[in-house]
């Protein structure tokens, strides 16, 4: 019996949403990543093109500097993606720290010590 076509679709829905968003979130970090390697390259920042380019082992040192760059945006950019995950439901306060604000007022407090002056 031929399956219909919500079925379907059904059966293609990821079945954690917070997962796709990593997901997304974490290729398009990985992709700035490789932006940020090539620009450099393409730039010459410090040198960096001569120096790979003259080195027997500068493939190694722009994989190193790839993995790495693709490690640390990729990170901040699902980390922005997590935090802006409640920004809905608190956009109609202006505050930016989601509570009521508490204002302290210091007071001196006496404080014993442990052990006796010499």
């Amino acid at each position: 019996m031929p399956q219909s076509r919500s079925s379907r679709q059904e059966r293609r829905k990821p079945r954690d949403p917070l997962f796709t968003l990593l997901i997304i979130n974490g290729a398009a970090g990985a992709l700035l990543g490789i932006l940020f390697v090539a620009g450099a390259i393409w730039l010459d920042i410090g040198h960096l093109r001569r120096l790979v380019g003259f080195s027997t082992d500068g493939v190694i040192a722009v994989a190193l500097l790839t993995a790495g760059s693709i490690i640390t945006f990729g990170s901040v950019v699902m980390g922005g993606a997590i935090m802006m995950l409640g920004r809905k439901e608190r956009e109609s306060h202006d505050d930016r720290g989601g509570g009521a604000a508490i204002h302290a007022i210091p007071a001196l407090v006496a404080v014993p010590s442990r052990r006796a002056r010499k």
